[in-house]
């Protein structure tokens, strides 16, 4: 990601994206046009400022391409307050 886009990923966040709404962004932002679980978690945690630890338990409701394999209103109740640490 350059850094313009870093930006427009913060106020993505700060506006109040849900989960699975960064997810999908991050999917159609990626440079390399594939999200992987590596690039997610590096990304949250360069972008956002999110360790790799506690993000990672989230990549359970993810496959390996990153397309959920759970109900999103899990998905998004379970990364919400990992988000809402960023909006602080």
């Amino acid at each position: 990601m350059t850094s313009g886009e870093s930006m427009g990923l913060k106020e993505f966040v700060e506006g109040g994206a849900s989960f699975s709404e960064v997810v999908v962004y991050l999917s159609s932002h990626s440079t390399s046009g594939t999200m992987t679980p590596l690039i997610f978690l590096r990304t949250l945690q360069e972008e956002l400022g999110i360790p790799f630890v506690e993000a990672r338990s989230l990549l359970e409701y993810f496959d390996p391409q990153m397309r959920p394999i759970a109900d999103i209103s899990v998905i998004d109740e379970r990364g919400r307050e990992l988000l809402q640490r960023r909006r602080r």
